[in-house]
């Protein structure tokens, strides 16, 4: 029997991670396991080991401190991970040399394993993972046989590629789409684009087959590193456009009202902030920054309201540290 991926949203669903291709019987949980923690926070690091080696690390916002994923980091550098909303299972990237390029993983906390994915990774790179905040599609960056990259959306019941109507029809343009972050069940994603030439930031909708028409959202500039909020409403991002304080500042935009959100003091500096991460309410803000701190890339929390800026140094290191995905409501 073909075995199917299930991304979890509960405990019972688990086992389902653990399904190995061809047998379909699901390994039990290797002892001991807990997901008591509710909120989590995933990133990568080269601490302890040469520079660019990342590996990820799994942190406990809650109890301030790591948990263990034993069998995830590999010889070769894993980078960009995502957490499904249970915090039971972790999406992420690397080129394991397989003859394959850059792959897809997903690992489950349950079975401390990767599993086996049929339907989403192939002899092109596949990388940039977001699960939807519903934990059951996962989005990604696919590279054409042309050399361009498209979005695409995994869907873990069907183990199949969901159709971006509207989005992922041209394969053949000259540019690329990259960087995808999906909202609740996918049917928005936030994403990068060179189509107009400078990298700038879109939002396609499934209801209209489109890309929303968001005035005001793109500069001149580079406009990258997008998340999105679960309803949609709030779209964090990373830009080197003038009238930022130096290098590349986060910008947080309501889509609603098309209009941006001041954000506290001390969370611009002179020097790169990137990859912002945001909470489901969007009040709450993680993001890596090379400001002076405890060495390289830091990780950095903000909170909106009330206004606060401070850097997570339980959990920042003196090598990079850096693509955080969190937890938080």
């Amino acid at each position: 029997m073909k075995a199917r991926l299930a991304i979890v949203r509960s405990a019972a669903l688990a086992a389902a991670l653990a399904l190995a291709a061809g047998c379909g019987k699901a390994t039990a949980p290797t002892p001991p396991f807990s997901n008591s923690s509710v909120h989590l926070m995933v990133f990568a690091s080269d601490r302890n080991q040469a520079a660019g080696q990342l590996a990820l690390y799994l942190y406990d916002l809650d109890a301030g401190g790591f948990l263990a994923i034993p069998n995830l980091n590999r010889a070769a550098p894993e980078l960009h991970p995502t957490i499904t909303s249970d915090g039971l299972a972790i999406a992420f990237q690397s080129d394991r040399g397989l003859g394959t390029g850059s792959d897809i993983y997903v690992y489950s906390r349950a079975s401390q394993d990767t599993v086996s994915l049929h339907g989403l990774n192939s002899p092109l790179d596949e990388t940039d993972p977001e699960f939807t905040a519903d934990a059951t599609k996962l989005a990604f960056t696919q590279k054409l046989a042309t050399g361009w990259t498209r979005i695409r959306l995994y869907d873990a019941a069907g183990d199949t590629l969901v159709r971006l109507a509207g989005l992922d029809t041209t394969t053949t343009a000259a540019y690329n789409d990259f960087s995808p972050y999906p909202n609740h069940d996918g049917s928005r994603i936030a994403f990068v684009s060179d189509r107009s030439g400078s990298p700038h930031i879109y939002v396609w909708d499934a209801a209209t087959r489109s890309l929303l028409n968001l005035p005001g959202l793109n500069s001149s500039a580079s406009d990258v590193d997008p998340c999105i909020t679960p309803d949609a409403r709030w779209l964090c991002f990373a830009s080197n456009r003038s009238g930022g304080i130096g290098g590349y500042d986060l910008y947080l935009f309501d889509t609603l009202n098309l209009v941006y959100i001041a954000l506290p003091a001390g969370i611009q500096t002179t020097f790169d902030e990137r990859h912002p991460a945001l909470s489901q309410s969007g009040n709450s803000i993680v993001y890596q920054s090379q400001r002076p701190g405890l060495g390289g890339w830091d990780l950095w929390y903000a909170s909106i309201s009330p206004a606060s800026v401070s850097l997570m140094s339980a959990a920042s290191s003196a090598k990079d540290d850096i693509e955080p995905a969190i937890l938080l409501p």
